[in-house]
């Protein structure tokens, strides 16, 4: 749903030390998230980043990355051109020098493919391999998903590193037979900032909704079936019967979108339900403001949601959240501290967890301080660049014990 390029992050002089150690980090796309990290890794390395699937993510996220990409500028990186679903340019260039390669996808079968190719060349290189992945168990019994996790064992146990976002992801590759030694967390971060006219947007959003005096559920993210909103909407018919005073807030925009404003009439929530629709950033850290609870209720499909970062943002706002367990994000929710995690598709335990926040105010309050507090300790950039260099010593002290 951000889409800033603003890049902002601390700078650590200290950690400067590393230029004499070539990176080859391969990609999909440079998102507006990623920006910050890729500029503070290349403060620290001497790295080059190959970007592979630039058009597929334009698509998808409605972003519109082509080769000179905004806030990535004095950055060593190229969009390399995917034909027919492989970045054979990228391929040629992991033939090249380089130190470390940091890459690998099985996502579809010619991103599988890709990742064979360069794992053969980087170990005939005898050079060291660092894959970055958000996987975790989600239980499907799908001959898909079985190969994928094939695939993840294979790479992952022959990797030399292995990157991931929080502890469920650590416990899917630790469960396939990898090392715990050798999995790193390296938390997604948001570049979302509260701003001073946030809250001046916040009262105009108030005004233009009629939310003053009401409570506001919130939803952010694309409107598509995986985000579970279906099942929100129903334990909010539910929640109109216990409250009156309380609105539902739907951020975002996509293929189930329809389906959903006939769901709303079906349900006559129409007076208490608004779709906004996508939203710049400019106005979205308002809204995060302006909710008092948080809700992604996401299902399983044919995968799940591996680690959406609207979480983050809710939480940096200090807003209560409830997820879930098909969200790859559940690690960073205390169950009654600063949210809940309810079964997916049980919509009666997505409402009760939303009641017993908003009839609460005191719960509420100390839930956002928590969330707050939760996000300035564990998921800032520089706990991303703390993860990375743990893998890359860990390399570098193999490196020298084989001297």
């Amino acid at each position: 749903m951000v889409t800033n390029d603003k890049v902002t992050v601390n700078d650590s002089p200290s950690q400067k030390v590393n230029r004499e150690i070539k990176i080859l980090f391969v990609h999909h796309t440079a998102m507006w998230y990623r920006k910050p990290f890729f500029r503070r890794l290349s403060e620290i390395y001497d790295v080059e980043f190959l970007f592979t699937n630039v058009e597929g993510y334009n698509r998808t996220y409605g972003t519109d990355l082509v080769r000179e990409i905004p806030g990535m500028e004095g950055i060593d990186y190229c969009v390399i051109p995917n034909k027919l679903g492989v970045a054979w340019g990228a391929v040629r260039k992991a033939m090249g020098k380089y130190d470390v390669f940091v890459g690998g996808s099985w996502d579809t079968p010619t991103d599988a493919f890709e990742t064979l190719l360069y794992f053969l060349i980087v170990k005939l290189k005898g050079k060291p391999f660092i894959l970055w992945r958000e996987d975790w168990d989600w239980n499907v019994k799908t001959t898909k998903r079985k190969f994928a996790k094939f695939l993840a064992g294979f790479f992952s146990r022959n990797a030399d590193a292995v990157l991931v976002p929080g502890t469920k992801h650590r416990e899917f590759f630790t469960g396939l037979g990898v090392s715990p030694e050798k999995i790193f967390i390296m938390p997604n971060v948001s570049n979302l900032v509260l701003k001073q006219e946030d809250y001046t947007n916040q009262d105009k959003i108030i005004e233009k909704l009629d939310l003053e005096g009401k409570k506001t559920v919130l939803f952010v993210g694309r409107l598509i079936k995986l985000k579970g909103v279906q099942y929100l909407l129903k334990a909010f018919k539910k929640l109109l019967g216990k409250m009156e005073d309380v609105r539902l807030v739907i951020l975002g925009d996509g293929e189930y979108r329809l389906k959903l404003e006939e769901m709303v009439h079906d349900l006559n929530l129409n007076h208490h339900v608004y779709f906004q629709g996508n939203v710049s950033n400019d106005m979205l850290g308002a809204y995060y403001l302006l909710s008092n609870v948080f809700v992604l209720p996401s299902i399983t499909t044919h995968h799940a949601d591996a680690c959406p970062l609207v979480v983050n943002e809710a939480m940096y706002f200090g807003t209560p959240v409830v997820t879930s367990d098909a969200v790859g994000t559940t690690f960073m929710i205390d169950e009654g501290v600063n949210g809940f995690v309810v079964p997916e598709k049980d919509y009666d335990a997505l409402y009760e967890a939303i009641y017993k926040i908003l009839k609460d105010p005191e719960l509420e309050e100390k839930m956002g301080i928590v969330s707050k507090k939760v996000i300035e300790q564990g998921f800032t950039y520089e706990n991303m660049i703390d993860g990375f260099n743990q893998a890359i010593n860990l390399i570098k002290s193999r490196l020298q014990s084989k001297k």
